[in-house]
C-alpha cells in the first residue's frame, strides 16, 4: 500500500511525534470522515507500505528523526507559495521554509522533495505579475534541491468560499491560467525544475506543462527499483491523477491557518481538535470510545513481483559489460539478452560464449525504455503459390512491438495491447508467457542489427 501523511493536515509540522510513535507501535487507527464511529486499524509494517507519501509546509520537526525512516522508502510534497501572513496565518517565515526545505533535501535527494506551489488565487495585489515575481524568488533559492514544481489553480468549493468570505480572492481566468503557466515553465526550466500539475482540467501540454500524480507510481517504481500494480484512486476527482493510498490524516486538524483550505471548515472546532490530541493515542484526535467500531484494513503491497524465467524470455542484466554477445563488434552493449537454457544456478544466453549465474538476470520493464529494441514479428501462414505466379515477400517490422500490439487483434477484436494492460503485466517476459498461453508462441525478438 501507498501510505498518505496526510492530505488532510499537516502531520509532519503538528503531529511527527504521534506519528513516530505510531511506526513503534505498528498500527495507527483511522476514522471515517463520513462515519466517525467507523475506525479502520492500518498495519504500519514495511512488508506491505511501499511507499509513504508526506505532505507538509514545514515539516522541520520530523529533520533530526529522518533515520527512523529508514524501514521505509518515503517523499514529500513541500508546498511553498508567495502568500503572506493574511493568507497563511501560521505558516512559517518563508527564509526558514526555504531552509528547511533545503536542509530536507540535503539529505534525502531532489528528487524525493518535490515543491508545490499551489492553490495559486488572485486579488487586486496579488495579480499575475506578482506570482510570477515571487515563483522565480522562490525557484532560483531551490535550485538544485528540487527536480519538481507541482502547480495548481484555487477551486472555490463551498468549503474555501466559506474561509475566504472575508478577501476578495477569486480564480484565475482561462487567459491568466495560460499565462501564469507559460511563465512559470520558463522560470522553472531556466532553475532546473519541471512544472506539473495537480488535479487541472485544463490542458497546458501546448507549453510544456503535463498533468501530474502527487501520489505517483512511476516515481514510487523509481524510488524502490521494482513494478506496482496499482490502480487510480477513485475517490479522488476525476481530474486527479493519484493512485490508490490510504490516509491517517483527520480534517480540521491543520492549524497553518490558511484561508484558501479546504481541510478545515470551522476554527473552533480546530482548536478543539488540537487540545484533544494525544501523541500516544492510536487515534490522531481523542481516544476511543464505546460508540466505535474499529475494524482492520485488508492491506497489501503493490510491488509486482516477476514471473519466474524459463527458457526463450528476453531479460537484462546487473552487469551486461562482463557478458558481451558475439555480434556485439562494436561494443554497443544493448541490455537484451534472450535465454537458451537454464540448468540450475547457471543460464546460457543467444549469443554469449560462457555461462551466467541466474542470479545476474534481471526483468525488463514495458516502459518504451528498457525494453525500446524488441518488436514483435509473427509467422505469417504461407500462401499458396501456383506455377508462374509471384512469390509473396514478408517484410519485418521492427518497430517497437507495443506499438505494433494496438495493430493486433484477438478473436474478440481485443488488441493485444488492451489484453496485456489488463492482466496488469509490467515485465516483457510476462508479455511471452501470456502470449505462449493463448497463442501457444510469442514472436517477441531483440533487434541486435542495432549492434
Amino acid at each position: 500500500m501507498i501510505l498518505s501523511v496526510s492530505r488532510r493536515t499537516d502531520i509532519p509540522a503538528f503531529y511527527s511525534d504521534w506519528f513516530f510513535n505510531r511506526l513503534k507501535e505498528g498500527f495507527v487507527y483511522v476514522r471515517n470522515p463520513m462515519n466517525i464511529h467507523q475506525v479502520s486499524k492500518i498495519v504500519l509494517s514495511p512488508e506491505v507500505i511501499d511507499c509513504i507519501v508526506f505532505w507538509s509546509k514545514n515539516p522541520k520537526p520530523m529533520l533530526q528523526r529522518l533515520d527512523e525512516l529508514k524501514d521505509y522508502m518515503y517523499y514529500f510534497q513541500f508546498t511553498i507559495n508567495a502568500y503572506d501572513k493574511f493568507f497563511e496565518v501560521g505558516v512559517p517565515k518563508k527564509e526558514g521554509i526555504i531552509n528547511t526545505f533545503r536542509e530536507l533535501s540535503s539529505k534525502i535527494g531532489a528528487k524525493r522533495v518535490i515543491w508545490r506551489y499551489d492553490p495559486i488565487l488572485l486579488t487586486s495585489q496579488m495579480d499575475v505579475d506578482y506570482h510570477i515575481h515571487y515563483f522565480e524568488e522562490i525557484a532560483k533559492r531551490l535550485k538544485g534541491y528540487t527536480n519538481t514544481c507541482v502547480i495548481s489553480f484555487v477551486d472555490l468549493y463551498k468549503k474555501t468560499q466559506n474561509n475566504l468570505k472575508d478577501t476578495e480572492a477569486r480564480e484565475p481566468s482561462t487567459e491568466e491560467m495560460f499565462e501564469l503557466s507559460s511563465k512559470m515553465y520558463l522560470i522553472a526550466n531556466k532553475y532546473g525544475i519541471t512544472i506539473q500539475t495537480c488535479a487541472e482540467e485544463i490542458a497546458l501540454e501546448t507549453i510544456g506543462i503535463k498533468h501530474g500524480k502527487c501520489i505517483d507510481n512511476v516515481l514510487i517504481e523509481d524510488l524502490i527499483g521494482a513494478k506496482l500494480v496499482v490502480s487510480k484512486d477513485s475517490n479522488q476527482r476525476q481530474e486527479c491523477g493519484c493512485v490508490q493510498s490510504i490516509d491517517i490524516g483527520e480534517y480540521n486538524t491543520c492549524t497553518h491557518g490558511c484561508k484558501y483550505c479546504y481541510a478545515n471548515f470551522r476554527d473552533g472546532v480546530v482548536r478543539k481538535n488540537r487540545m484533544s490530541h494525544d501523541p500516544h493515542s492510536p487515534l490522531l484526535i481523542g481516544q476511543l470510545s464505546e460508540m466505535d467500531k474499529v475494524s482492520d484494513r485488508k492491506l497489501f503491497s503493490f510491488i509486482k513481483l516477476p514471473e519466474p524465467f524459463k527458457t526463450g524470455d528476453i531479460v537484462k542484466l546487473k552487469n551486461p559489460e562482463e557478458y558481451k554477445k558475439s555480434c556485439d563488434y562494436h561494443g554497443y552493449g544493448i541490455n537484451l539478452y534472450k535465454i537458451l537454457s537454464i540448468d540450475g544456478q547457471s543460464v546460457r544466453l543467444v549469443g554469449v560464449e560462457k555461462g551466467v549465474p541466474i542470479t545476474e538476470l534481471m526483468p525488463v520493464a514495458i516502459d518504451g525504455i528498457e525494453d525500446r529494441w524488441v518488436y514483435y514479428d509473427p509467422i505469417i501462414a504461407a500462401s499458396i503459390v501456383f506455377p508462374g505466379d509471384e512469390v509473396p515477400s514478408h517484410s519485418t517490422d521492427y518497430s517497437y512491438y507495443m506499438n505494433a500490439f494496438e495493430r493486433c487483434f484477438d478473436e474478440r477484436k481485443n488488441t493485444f495491447k488492451d489484453l496485456i494492460i489488463k492482466a496488469h503485466l509490467v515485465y516483457v517476459h510476462e508479455v511471452q508467457h501470456f502470449l505462449q498461453k493463448r497463442f501457444y508462441k510469442d514472436n517477441l525478438k531483440i533487434n541486435d542489427s542495432k549492434l
